[in-house]
């Protein structure tokens, strides 16, 4: 099983592709600015390293956040166009299930900064996929978790994204990859405050 696994949901792009029990990867440390100019070089490069064609992958893979909603929307948009053009089918993997997948822990919580000393939180039992959302936390909060906490910090871990992956391929749970934001972006935050102010 060949598969191709994008997440462009942080500031360092994660590109990793299995060919039976290799994983090749490459990670960019440029910013989220550069993601979409840098997204297909990336996925070429980790083609080349593979030996593969586009056309070879079996089914895609993309984290849908949360994370940064330009890097949401780069990540989705390119996958859903590379398997719409190789007749391929997707599988979506959310930020919280890369930061959970193969914790020991009866119980976790995983949280993405979301700035102003805050935090998106999510438990998750058994390393069992689908953690459970809670809420927006406190540092404070965060630290009177009565269990593990596990924080995202840097590029997502290649081997995870693939295990994630082939659990969902195996589980034959494919998706048509739907953004998952825990908000609304700046630009429809304004939207909404203007047609409010229009209706008052």
């Amino acid at each position: 099983m060949k598969i191709l696994v994008i997440d462009a949901t942080s500031d360092m792009m994660c590109i990793a592709l299995t060919d039976g029990e290799k994983t090749f990867s490459f990670v960019s440390n440029e910013g989220s600015k550069k993601h979409n100019s840098l997204i297909m070089p990336a996925i070429d490069e980790t083609l080349k390293k593979s030996g593969l064609k586009i056309d070879e992958i079996d089914v895609f893979g993309c984290v849908v956040g949360p994370g940064s909603f330009t890097g949401i929307r780069i990540g989705v948009a390119t996958v859903k166009a590379l398997a719409f053009a190789t007749g391929k089918k997707c599988v979506s993997i959310t930020t919280f299930e890369e930061l959970a997948y193969g914790e020991n822990d009866s119980q976790v919580t995983v949280a993405i900064d979301c700035r102003h000393n805050s935090y998106y939180a999510a438990k998750s039992e058994n390393s069992s996929l689908n953690p459970v959302f809670v809420g927006e936390l406190s540092e404070e909060e965060l630290s009177k978790q009565n269990c593990k906490v596990i924080k995202k910090s840097g590029a997502s871990n290649p081997d995870k994204l693939i295990a994630i992956a082939k659990m969902k391929i195996q589980a034959n749970e494919f998706s048509e990859l739907v953004p998952y934001y825990l908000k609304k972006s700046q630009a429809e935050r304004e939207y909404d405050a203007k047609n409010m102010d229009k209706t008052v």
